[in-house]
């Protein structure tokens, strides 16, 4: 069923996409609820749902159901939960190599439950340079922000890092416009301040990306695209692995789409750096 949704994500219309992200972040628990429920968690209407099941080839909401009770049983465990038990058998693996192999499978769940469909419009709208671009990070996914942020300003002109601990983040997007994009990263536990200039942009006709948790955060109402990655870790917080791979990659894929025009930037941002090193003051 899961494969059936990712074929299917490019014929869907956005309030679709909104529940096949509902149904793949909360697999397959979302589409066993009732459709008022699973319409509730994307924030969409019930026709939504009857039109969504229908695109799938689906005569109705209790057939759908039961192809997904089907696929369960047949199943019976969830391949985490295969290997979580699979796992818990190597007691004398170190830690290190734990980790390493808990981030791997997180890699892998992350190949699952990403829109690829939603990746190439991503791109596709960072590559835009008459768009600006403002990215915004939150206590955990600064570093992820920044990251981002930093990578595109070499690609392309027009990239900001949102700097919440200067000024608050409304005062640094007043200026944004209809067209520009906001980046947020934003996973659990969820900010207040991310979800509300999230919804304060929107309103405004800028174009939001989310980069989060299979849990979603709440910027996903407001959100164009929606980028969800495992956050599956051995320790009590959650990990950025597979959000950090993601990152790489769609900053490759800009890259690639904007060719020389990239190339030609970063070549000029090198001759300035080396400029500012020759003729530094600094010992």
């Amino acid at each position: 069923m899961a494969d059936l949704v990712r074929q299917r994500q490019p014929e869907l219309s956005p309030a679709e996409r909104k529940l096949a992200r509902v149904l793949l972040a909360s697999y397959p628990i979302a589409g066993l609820e009732s459709v008022a429920r699973f319409a509730e968690r994307a924030g969409v209407s019930a026709p939504s749902v009857t039109r969504f099941i229908g695109k799938l080839g689906f005569r109705g909401y209790p057939e759908f159901q039961n192809a997904l009770r089907l696929e369960v049983q047949a199943r019976l465990s969830s391949p985490l939960a295969r290997f979580q038990a699979e796992h818990s058998t190597k007691g004398t693996e170190s830690l290190v190599s734990s980790s390493l192999s808990v981030a791997r499978h997180s890699l892998e769940a992350t190949q699952d439950l990403i829109s690829h469909h939603d990746v190439d419009d991503v791109v596709a709208v960072l590559a835009d340079v008459k768009r600006r671009i403002l990215v915004l990070g939150g206590r955990v996914s600064a570093s992820l922000a920044r990251y981002l942020a930093g990578q595109l300003h070499l690609l392309r002109p027009g990239v900001s890092l949102v700097e919440t601990e200067k000024t608050a983040a409304a005062q640094q997007l007043i200026d944004l416009r209809k067209g520009d994009v906001l980046v947020v990263f934003d996973y659990r536990r969820y900010q207040a301040d991310s979800i509300e200039s999230a919804r304060l942009v929107s309103a405004q006709g800028v174009d939001v990306v989310l980069f989060t948790d299979p849990w979603l955060s709440p910027v996903s109402a407001f959100a164009q695209q929606v980028l969800v990655t495992s956050v599956e870790t051995l320790g009590p917080f959650d990990s950025l692995v597979s959000a950090t791979a993601v990152v790489e990659a769609v900053v490759s894929s800009v890259l690639t789409r904007l060719g020389p025009r990239a190339q030609s930037r970063m070549q000029s941002l090198e001759r300035l750096s080396g400029k500012v090193v020759i003729g530094s003051s600094e010992p």
